[in-house]
């Protein structure tokens, strides 16, 4: 991928939980936001509001959740981390990327594999001439 575009992947999936479940899924969203680095992209990782959240106090879920929305909404693509089918805020970030017309991808090898279509839906969306297709849901 040239080095002054890179396509912007969100990570969303699961986080508020007990404690110490909460930083398990933090671990696994970071391993996910890793892989698509690895991969060439520029991701996203919500859960790095949490340092915020223990820096300035965050107390309210919205505290969280619309920090993170803004970015979602500029995002050439969703990665899903694995354990998203229970999460009520993930549900609700994919039914905004679906919204936006934004593809949704469970595995990064998926999302590597249709790279050429997003690097052309990327363009494309500059002209707001084409509309995304879901991909994985």
């Amino acid at each position: 991928m040239e080095n002054n575009f890179k396509n912007k992947v969100y990570i969303a999936g699961k986080l508020n939980d007990m404690a110490v479940d909460y930083l398990h899924n933090v671990h696994k969203m970071m391993q996910t936001a890793e892989k698509a680095r690895l991969a060439g992209y520029a991701p996203f990782t919500p859960a790095i509001d949490l340092l915020m959240g223990i820096k300035f106090g965050y107390t309210d879920y919205h505290d969280y959740f619309d920090v993170s929305q803004p970015w979602l909404a500029v995002a050439d693509a969703v990665l899903l981390v694995p354990g998203f089918e229970t999460s009520k805020g993930t549900f609700e970030e994919l039914q905004r990327a679906s919204n936006f017309d934004i593809p949704i991808y469970k595995d990064v090898h998926d999302l590597m594999h249709d790279i050429n279509r997003v690097r052309s839906i990327v363009q494309d969306k500059k002209s707001e001439t084409f509309k995304f297709k879901i991909v994985c849901y």
